[in-house]
């Protein structure tokens, strides 16, 4: 079991998994990201999922995407939970009422579960990769346990 963060994206495109390593790996941060993908596969944008290898000594962050209007109803049943979670918000309750318009509004739901033995390289790393969906794709994220979050900052905590 591990940890999950989500980034619920409301743009209609999807990265190559390619575009999201050269991103991650163009930083300045003294590592280097691989994948399990070949590099046909992190040359097209059908992946629905990968493992981003961050250390050989360390086990690699899963990631997972999630279409919403997809064959799959796992999307639909998370936001609707999320939705739940949240509530009815009340009048001056502006957070929540932009969380739930981004919510509903959401295309796609990429979740990465880091394992227990990850490092700060492996949060860096899954930091960096959640911020390339935020800055490119409309991606809000979401920590479970913590809440919703809008440039490292926390807007919404939930359970």
């Amino acid at each position: 079991m591990g940890y999950y963060l989500r980034v619920f994206c409301k743009s209609d495109s999807k990265p190559k998994v390619k575009q999201i390593l050269d991103h991650i790996n163009g930083l300045s941060s003294g590592f280097k990201t691989i994948t399990n993908l070949t590099p046909g596969e992190c040359d097209s944008n059908s992946w629905t999922e990968f493992e981003l290898k961050y250390k050989s000594s360390k086990l690699p962050i899963s990631i997972e995407y999630n279409q919403v209007s997809g064959a799959s109803e796992l999307a639909k049943e998370e936001i609707q939970e999320f939705l739940e979670e949240i509530g009815t918000p009340r009048l001056f309750s502006i957070k929540k009422k932009k969380i739930i318009k981004h919510l509903r509004e959401t295309k796609y739901i990429v979740a990465s579960q880091l394992l227990s033995d990850i490092d700060d390289d492996g949060y860096n790393a899954n930091g960096e990769f959640l911020k390339y969906f935020v800055n490119n794709y409309e991606g809000l994220i979401h920590a479970d346990g913590e809440g919703f979050y809008s440039n490292d900052k926390i807007i919404l905590e939930t359970e």
